[in-house]
């Protein structure tokens, strides 16, 4: 199940924040994408030692005013990292 998987980045990928979007990139792989603000948080939050259930957890105690649609979107934007091959699985 997704909530207790651990999500990681991948080596060599590197993250530039510009205003509220965040642009990842890695060099060698010439693969490069932006995610907008939330995208930017999750990414921050994605550790290998969190699960996406306790990523959830934290964003919707920061921004309770949208915990419904975090709960909709946050499972999106990491399967969005994973398929660019941002983030992994630990």
């Amino acid at each position: 199940m997704l909530n207790s998987q651990r999500p990681i980045p991948v080596d060599g990928y590197q993250i530039e924040l510009i205003d509220d979007e965040i642009l990842i990139f890695h060099p060698a792989k010439q693969t490069i994408f932006y995610s907008n603000h939330t995208g930017a948080l999750v990414w921050q939050l994605c550790n290998g030692q969190r699960t996406v259930s306790e990523i959830g957890q934290l964003l919707r105690a920061t921004y309770p005013e949208s915990a419904s649609q975090i709960e909709v979107d946050l499972p999106n934007v990491i399967q969005a990292f994973i398929q660019h091959g941002a983030l992994r699985w630990v």
